[in-house]
């Protein structure tokens, strides 16, 4: 931890000012110590150098697992972009945008979009529930300018108006509320400043077809490799909610018992998604993504790793676009844009005169 993310930080239960206590240091950086709350007294670890706002909580032990068998399989590298272009997409900027900005990833895994951010010379804090916190650590603590807290995001340990920008991709709907970690990140907000997330879709065809008809495939092809015929479209869309539903029914019959698995297992049943991604990749067999999702990434360790975090995590909330134009419109937030990836939108929160 450096002393400069303590002037970010405020206790989770009661927002009060935190008191650093230092054990030890390393290279620099506080390796363990305590923060202790002026208000209500209650303390908080640090350990390993990252400040610890709550224990390793049952439901966010499958991200645990995730991210240290997968540390860098998602970070971009000179040949690939993936990154990259899924924070573009779900965002609307460029990490070059938010140069200079002081940043929060509420839910950063094992750091990926920190990665992007950082070299482009944002100041970036992720926060993470599970040990995932730590692979972050691992992978970006040599950056000068990327920080790391263990917390909840239904109880951020961060004072009011300190962000410029705040983003999650791929994160709430996999806490208790959706909307409740949302609403928590609104008033980290400085006045001016921004919010953009991407939650799950419901209805993620019919979505689509609704909100861009005229770049259907454009849109798909964030998420997935396959495309609609120009012919066939007009079919599609008109069976879009029977295909949604279908595919709402199947996801959720098999989690009843994939949620239920050790993660070890449940690794070991992912390979399949190496195989059959070649067999899916064949329009004669489409129907079977009815029937069992897989992750359709080219890279088979990936594929595997977008496997597992479809079919072990806890809670898998989904909402449709109207909804969270609902969330951000209630927060206050203005300027709402939609961006062309079932579901992400941003919002601005209005300067303060």
């Amino acid at each position: 931890m450096r002393a400069a993310l303590l002037n970010l930080l405020a206790c989770p239960h009661c927002l009060g000012e935190l008191e650093l206590h230092v054990t030890s240091t390393a290279n620099d950086k506080i390796d363990e110590g305590s923060l202790g709350c002026r208000d209500c007294r209650a303390e908080y670890p640090v350990l390993g150098g990252i400040p610890r706002f709550v224990p390793d909580p049952a439901y966010a032990r499958s991200f645990s697992f995730e991210w240290r068998q997968w540390r860098r399989t998602q970070f971009d590298t000179a040949a690939r972009n993936d990154s990259l272009a899924t924070f573009t997409a779900s965002t609307g900027y460029s990490p070059a945008d938010l140069a200079g900005k002081t940043v929060l990833e509420a839910g950063c895994g094992a750091g990926r979009y920190m990665d992007l951010l950082a070299r482009a010379g944002a100041q970036v804090i992720g926060i993470d529930m599970s040990q995932a916190i730590e692979v972050a650590q691992e992978n970006l603590g040599h950056l000068p300018n990327c920080h790391f807290v263990q917390g909840d995001l239904m109880r951020p340990p961060f004072r009011m108006r300190a962000f410029d920008f705040v983003y999650s991709i791929g994160v709430l709907h996999h806490t208790p509320s959706t909307r409740k970690a949302f609403s928590g990140l609104v008033p980290l907000l400085k006045d001016g400043g921004e919010i953009s997330v991407w939650v799950y879709p419901l209805r993620r065809l019919s979505e689509t077809f609704r909100r861009f008809p005229d770049r259907v495939n454009q849109v798909l092809s964030v998420d997935s490799n396959f495309t609609i015929p120009t012919s066939r479209q007009a079919t599609v869309k008109r069976f879009a909610g029977t295909i949604d539903w279908l595919m709402e029914a199947s996801n959720r019959f098999q989690r009843a018992f994939t949620t239920r698995l050790p993660a070890r297992l449940l690794f070991v049943l992912c390979h399949a998604a190496i195989p059959l991604y070649y067999l899916y990749r064949l329009p004669l067999f489409y129907p079977l993504r009815l029937v069992t999702k897989i992750a359709m990434h080219p890279d088979p360790e990936w594929r595997v790793l977008d496997t597992f975090d479809w079919y072990s995590p806890r809670y898998q909330w989904k909402h449709t676009f109207s909804e969270l134009e609902e969330w951000f419109r209630e927060a206050g937030l203005t300027q709402i844009t939609i961006m062309p990836r079932p579901v992400a939108v941003r919002g601005r929160r209005p300067d303060i005169p």
